[in-house]
Order: C-alpha cells, then structure tokens, then sequence
C-alpha cells in the first residue's frame, strides 16, 4: 500500500508541476509578445511623430 501511496503522490506533484510549467510558459510569453508589440508600437509612433 505504501508503493501505491508513493506512486499516487509522485503522479499528482508531476501532474501538478507540469501544469504550472505550462501555464508559466504561457504567461512569459504572453507577456513576452505584448511588451515586444507594445515597444515596437511606441517606437514606431515616435518615429512618425517626434515631439521636438
């Protein structure tokens, strides 16, 4: 019974950290492509109108 205790927790942390990996990978790149688009967006407005 202990075997199957050990295997039961092995599987649901496993589980568990792939699932946040997931997750944390969305997140960065989500992030990731906003801040690059936004960069990208305000330097190209600064470009078409510059403010000096």
């Amino acid at each position: 019974m202990a075997i199957m205790s050990q295997l039961f927790w092995g599987v649901t942390v496993g589980a568990l950290e792939a699932a946040f990996a997931t997750l944390a990978r969305g997140a960065f790149a989500v992030f990731g492509l906003g801040g690059a688009g936004w960069w990208l967006l305000r330097r190209r407005r600064e470009k078409r109108d510059p403010k000096d």
